[in-house]
């Protein structure tokens, strides 16, 4: 399959990678003072640490939430790193352990001192900013809006600049605030995508103080009603009966009782499936809705920490309501509550609520709330009116039927040399027509990616938005920017020949004259491109189906075979010249080929039952529908996305324009290594349609770096390229959009001073004639790649749909897959974790999973069992499985392992 922008970007490399020599901070369930530990490196499928205890540590995986980067210099960890041989295993280093022949305290007195000097004077800071750092809640919230800042901005606000050292506040200052915060039970969430202190992305929510105080005076709600209870075994005592908590409790077994009628609880975190119907509408007393609020920051939000006491103020007010005894007093139980009550229907999304964008809300069953933005105001006359090439020859846009952005097409271009073309990518132009820095452009970036997941679909500019607005009454902005007959868009061309050499490049504004609509699976068929082979299992549906969308696109869709032969020609040139493109960025090391996703379909019963006014209407249970994707659409079309990402990057960098350029973090250092990684291990494997673990993939994503986003170009291994920005898809992404500005700026200029762009001479003015300055893209880029990050975690909540069609399945629908596999990924102590073929889903074999048909330790990665479900939890994300037998490599099971 080919490269997805959306999907496959980090799905081989990851971002936020700790370096050797990196001081992080890790928790330790025996001491509420968390330790701070030197990072080591990954050896033998392990991280390895030393400890400001004294202690040599080992992890698979860590989150640390404070990273002082190159705390420690190469020769300070030269003494520890001497005992750990990068070609050790696993096994060799648990026995290093046994024997204590690991790294020890002496080799490591240096980083000890320096760790212990850190943490007196972080201690220092501490003490004299006691008073500030305490009451730090109080001085940086808002009363009923969330806040966001760095550690920096808090610095501002609560130590004073006698701290600062040349107008830098010191790490152990930084370090000082960070404990503040974290001792706080209830006020500040990192929602960081960098926990190292170079970077100011370093972001923490603040929750807002009538938050705060609900969540207090529940918790005093709590203790009266635990004391009232105590006091009700005294004959003749009231206080139970009065207690406010327990009109709140009366209200909520009536409510819990009415749901039962027409739905049943399960312990999976879903109710059982249902055909609706209506339950009364409780009339919820003040007390009760700050209940059932706490209860919804509890069980969805997940905003408190693992220590918290507060989790047992949820718990008790579970056990109080007395309708789950049979079930833990867990989250997923108050999941399970706020599903009974009518306030998130059953089949909510758990993983919407992990995950905030600042100054956002999450609207229940919905999308994201932004403020909307004076669209009028926003807008600008064309600043390429004047400037505009006509292009009259067919532009081809491959989307499906389905689609209703259309954000890019594709044209060729003969020259006076047969071997020589020009590939013209034609992008959608929002940006010609809106001003930079405008309310529309602030509302786009609080969402600046388009999340597909299933349901709850988000659009960073909604396809509503500026429909009913001054003289552009007839046409929403996407309806006036997708490409069409007479439409503006920024073309991106790129010369090349028939051996995939990029030639030349340019940039300029134009008027498409001439747009061919076709569906990327049909030219896919017509350019006779391969296609992914399915394995079994990969298919599961649940509810009844209610029939296909009734939308039908505006557009003329046109079949490969219905085009003219010039037409047929120009679409087959344009495959195989992007074809050798791709093939010379094969060449350097880019990533072959991406593996199908699983690919989910909900649809939603609209027809209501009939509510009075005193009630809660439920709809019946959505149809699932979960399958592998069959293709990834076309070729062509990813390929000339990413070939027009490269002429962004290399026309940009060629004039020192500063955009959101997409490159390794590693700055391609240690490229010769992962590219002796890839094509040792990495690339036979998915030769030969293995793909490859997630260890191997980390491994990978340790040599480059990870990909993250900067305003300077730099290489981009996974792709094979130099330099890279994406720039095709300005009415979806923001960060495309800042490319379209930057660029029509530096046209502007161009066109003003009659010649292109010198850097040498122009540098310093350039910057100011840019949409956005060098500084204001330094401040922008870290929060656009935070909500980036965020934004792809929410479109993961698509395995939350997988995990109820597999519950519904398992109990109700009866249509799992007579057998399942699972398959060792991971030997833990207690148990293993690994993956079912059943959509490739994470799964655990507890010792109990294991049912005596072997040892933990016994088993190897990669072993597999044919096995049972045992448990699901939608709201966790977690399947248990029980192995019903063990099975041989070479596809016979152990015959003292036999299936039941």
């Amino acid at each position: 399959m080919e490269f997805n922008l959306e999907r496959d970007e980090h799905s081989i490399v990851g971002t936020d990678i700790a370096k050797p020599g990196d001081m992080v901070e890790l928790g330790s369930s025996g001491s509420r003072m968390p330790h701070l530990a030197i990072y080591l490196g990954y050896y033998g499928d392990r991280n390895h640490f030393y400890a400001s205890n004294g202690t040599w540590n080992m992890s698979r995986g860590f989150s640390s939430p404070f990273l002082v980067s190159n705390f420690a210099k190469p020769h300070e960890l030269e003494p520890i790193l001497s005992k750990l041989s990068a070609d050790a295993t696993l096994e060799d280093f648990e026995k290093m352990k046994e024997e204590e022949s690991g790294p020890s305290r002496e080799d490591a007195k240096v980083l000890i001192d320096r760790m212990d000097a850190f943490r007196a004077e972080t201690e220092s800071v501490y003490q004299r900013n006691l008073a500030n750092l305490d009451a730090a809640h109080k001085l940086l919230s808002y009363r009923h809006r969330f806040r966001y800042m760095s550690l920096f901005q808090m610095a501002d606000a609560l130590l004073p600049n006698s701290m600062r050292v040349e107008g830098e506040v010191s790490p152990a200052a930084l370090y000082a605030i960070h404990l503040a915060l974290t001792r706080v039970e209830f006020g500040f969430r990192p929602i960081s995508s960098s926990r190292a202190l170079h970077r100011r992305d370093q972001l923490y929510e603040i929750f807002p103080q009538d938050q705060t105080d609900l969540v207090e005076k529940v918790n005093l709600l709590a203790r009266h009603y635990i004391v009232a209870m105590a006091r009700s075994k005294i004959p003749g005592n009231d206080d139970l009966a009065n207690a406010w908590l327990g009109k709140f409790i009366e209200q909520a077994r009536t409510a819990v009782k009415n749901s039962r009628k027409i739905r049943e609880i399960t312990p999976y975190g879903i109710l059982k499936p249902s055909n609706g119907g209506t339950i009364p509408k409780p009339e919820w007393l003040p007390i009760s809705k700050d209940v059932i609020q706490f209860l919804e920051l509890w069980a969805s939000y997940g905003l408190f920490e693992a220590s918290a006491r507060l989790h047992s103020n949820g718990a008790m007010i579970l056990r109080a309501i007395g309708m789950y005894d049979d079930m833990p007093l867990n989250q997923t139980t108050a999941w399970t509550f706020l599903q009974e009550i009518g306030h998130i229907m059953p089949w909510e999304v758990p993983s919407r609520y992990k995950v905030r964008f600042p100054d956002t809300e999450i609207v229940p069953g919905a999308g994201l709330k932004r403020q909307e933005p004076s669209i009028e105001a926003s807008r600008r006359t064309d600043i390429a009116a004047n400037a505009r090439q006509d292009v009259c020859s067919p532009v081809f846009c491959i989307d499906a039927a389905s689609t209703r952005v259309i954000d890019d097409g594709i044209s060729v271009e003969r020259t006076e040399k047969k071997d020589e073309f020009w590939i013209h990518v034609h992008a959608a132009d929002p940006a010609s027509g809106i001003e930079p820095s405008s309310e529309l452009c602030k509302y786009m970036e609080l969402a600046p990616d388009n999340i597909y997941l299933a349901g709850h679909f988000q659009a960073m500019l909604p396809a509503e938005l500026g429909g009913n607005d001054g003289d552009y009454a007839s046409k929403s902005l996407i309806e006036q920017y997708s490409l069409q007959k007479d439409c503006p868009a920024l073309t991106f061309s790129a010369k090349v020949n028939r051996r995939g050499d990029v030639l030349d490049y340019r940039i300029e504004p134009s008027t498409l004259r001439n747009v061919v609509y076709m569906g990327p699976e049909d030219v896919s068929r017509f350019c006779l491109e391969p296609q992914p082979k399915l394995a079994r299992g990969t298919e599961l549906a649940v509810g009844q189906k209610r029939g296909e969308s009734d939308y039908e696109p505006e557009r003329k869709m046109v079949l490969a075979k219905d085009l003219d032969q010039a037409q047929q020609d120009d679409v087959l040139l344009l495959y195989e010249l992007t074809k050798a493109i791709k093939d010379k960025r094969l060449e350097k090391g880019a990533w072959p080929y991406f593996f199908p996703r699983p690919a989910v379909t909900v649809q939603f019963d609209v027809t209501q039952p009939t509510a009075g006014a005193d009630e809660i209407a439920i709809p019946a249970d959505p149809y699932i529908h979960v399958g592998m994707e069959s293709s990834n659409g076309s070729a062509l079309v990813s390929n000339s996305m990413v070939l027009a990402g490269e002429i962004a990057a290399r026309w940009c960098a060629e004039r020192q324009v500063s955009v959101p350029y997409r490159r390794d973090a590693n700055m391609g250092v240690r490229d010769q290594e992962a590219l002796a990684y890839a094509r040792g291990e990495l690339y036979p494997l998915i030769a030969k349609g293995i793909e490859p673990t997630m260890s191997q993939r980390a491994e990978l994503s340790r040599l480059t770096g990870g990909i993250e986003l900067a305003a300077q170009p730099g290489p981009y291994f996974l792709l094979g390229l130099d330099m890279y920005a994406k720039a095709t898809s300005p009415l979806r992404r923001f960060g495309d959009l800042i490319v379209h500005w930057q660029v029509h700026a530096a046209l502007a200029h161009e066109r003003a001073k009659g010649g292109q762009l010198d850097p040498a001479r122009d540098n310093d003015d350039v910057d100011a004639k840019m949409a956005f300055s060098q500084a204001q893209l330094a401040e922008t880029l870290p929060l656009l790649q935070l909500r980036e990050k965020l934004g792809r975690a929410v479109s993961r909540g698509a395995s939350d749909w997988i995990l109820m069609a597999v519950a519904r399945a398992w109990q109700h629908d009866g249509n799992l897959p007579e057998k399942i596999v699972f398959t060792v990924d991971m030997q833990l102590r207690e148990g293993l974790l690994g993956h079912l073929d059943l959509f490739g889903l994470d799964a655990i074999m507890d010792a109990d999973g294991l049912d005596g048909r072997a040892l933990i330790k016994d088993v190897k990665v990669a072993d597999r069992f044919e096995v049972a479900l045992a448990d699901v939890n939608v709201h966790a994300g977690q399947i248990l499985v029980k192995a019903l037998g063990r099975i041989e490599a070479a596809g016979k099971q152990d015959g003292g392992a036999t299936a039941q």
